[in-house]
């Protein structure tokens, strides 16, 4: 996940922005930058320990 998702800077990749539906903040991807102040490093950490169990 830090490989694929984590900037050299730390800014977050694939991270999708808040709104009434999820079609407002498309496309997600490495480079797109939401336009929210939001935290994404929640959800990565939730993913990262989804992913640790996974190989446990």
């Amino acid at each position: 996940m830090v490989k694929d998702a984590v900037h050299k800077n730390g800014f977050l990749g694939y991270v999708q922005g808040t709104g009434k539906e999820p079609k407002d903040g498309q496309p997600v991807t490495y480079t797109s930058t939401p336009d929210f102040e939001d935290y994404g490093l929640g959800c990565f950490l939730l993913a990262g320990t989804e992913v640790y169990k996974l190989t446990k």
